[in-house]
């Protein structure tokens, strides 16, 4: 798709990914309007495109309902990035997961209908898998068992784009992430190992035994998988898996960030048991059969990836 001209929605576009991708989107000649609440996004991400003539910025949330419809009519294309990602704290608040991720998507696709806008693009994640006994996970995996929220919520947004993709003659695009990872991330085990490294570069706590497996994907090829899926799909439903040919383990990437940060002799402490949460899963490995198929693949493997994306974090703070 020439995303030249086109008028689109980035919901959560002030966050990690969809701080990035409003970036590409407005490189591309597209006019952006970031729909974000600032709970975990920030102004300060969106600094390179804030002044450009084709973006715009609405601060409001996905489940102030009439906010979603004064603001939908009008644009070509959504993307919905703004549900809470935060999969180990998600049980504190499971009310938030069911108004954020579930009823401020369905308020979308509504207003998305009423408006005849036939184009959606949403990101899933791995965690609707639950445990996978035999990974890497294919695109036809089932039956789907999540072991947390994060995952609960993912799999029921899953069902209702492909409800309102069928009944609506929408079209849509899921992606299934694994671990994304790059500059501006907030959460997860990369972030969280440079930020407690950054603290006391002496010794790293490790949840569970480390060798818990994770495929990483770094942001910048996630937005080129993401477009370049724009531009073959044509279903009304299409699911596609965004993932790594490879994976590492969690000690594996402790030791990636400590060459990053050139650090030696750091003492590790490991909380035990094979999973580090409870929620966590021993792989995150998935198939990517509809990339593959397409000839795409990451340029980065995910020890390139985990090395990258620490790399800027650690720039991140330098200038901070």
């Amino acid at each position: 798709m020439n995303l030249k001209n086109k008028k689109i929605l980035v919901f959560g576009g002030a966050g990690f990914i969809g701080s990035h991708l409003t970036e590409r989107l407005i490189q591309a000649g597209a006019s952006v309007t970031v729909y974000d609440n600032l709970k975990t996004g920030r102004i300060a991400n969106l600094a390179k495109v804030w002044r450009h003539p084709g973006f715009r910025f609405i601060e409001a949330d996905v489940c102030e309902r009439n906010k979603v419809e004064e603001t939908v009519p009008g644009h070509e294309v959504i993307f919905h990035f703004c549900d809470d990602s935060d999969i180990r704290s998600a049980a504190e608040h499971p009310d938030t997961y069911v108004e954020q991720n579930i009823m401020g998507l369905f308020y979308v696709l509504e207003s998305m209908r009423r408006n005849r806008i036939r184009l959606i693009l949403f990101p899933s994640s791995t965690t609707v898998f639950g445990e996978l006994a035999h990974p890497p996970a294919s695109e036809l995996h089932g039956p789907m068992m999540p072991l947390n929220l994060y995952g609960g919520a993912k799999l029921a947004a899953e069902g209702l784009i492909s409800a309102w993709a069928h009944t609506y003659d929408l079209r849509a695009i899921v992606f299934r992430f694994v671990g994304i990872i790059g500059g501006r991330m907030d959460h997860g085990v990369v972030h969280d190992f440079v930020r407690k490294l950054q603290k006391d570069p002496t010794r790293l706590e490790i949840l569970g035994d480390g060798t818990q497996s994770r495929s990483f994907v770094l942001v910048d090829d996630c937005l080129e998988a993401m477009l370049f899926a724009l531009a073959k799909t044509r279903k009304n439903y299409n699911l596609v898996h965004i993932g790594n040919v490879d994976q590492i383990s969690v000690n594996e990437t402790a030791e990636v960030i400590f060459q990053v940060m050139k650090l030696k002799g750091v003492k590790l402490r490991h909380t035990g048991g094979k999973l580090g949460w409870k929620g966590d899963v021993a792989s995150n490995f998935i198939a990517t059969e509809t990339l593959t198929a397409w000839g795409w693949k990451p340029r980065r493997s995910s020890r390139e990836a985990v090395f990258e994306a620490a790399s800027r974090l650690v720039l991140e703070r330098s200038r901070a």
